[in-house]
């Protein structure tokens, strides 16, 4: 089965998703690595209310991401067991 990719903001409060890629500008990837969203780093997410930013946590640290930004960071949501 192939594995389905959604935007960060399409994951739930308390869900966790595997980071895959970008669909943003060289920019907006330039910072997302630095803050540390690398293929295959599992990502919580504490807060997404469907308005505001998206606050993660992602190698033991919180981001907030604004909805635009979060919108092109494609995961893969991982089932809760």
């Amino acid at each position: 089965m192939a594995a389905q990719y959604q935007p960060l903001t399409k994951i739930k409060k308390g869900s966790k998703a595997i980071m895959h890629h970008f669909t943003g500008g060289q920019t907006l990837s330039n910072r997302l690595l630095v803050l540390g969203f690398t293929k295959g780093a599992e990502v919580t997410v504490q807060q997404n209310p469907g308005f505001g930013p998206v606050i993660v946590l992602i190698r033991d640290s919180r981001i907030a991401l604004g909805r635009g930004e979060a919108r092109k960071v494609l995961v893969e949501e991982v089932n809760s067991e």
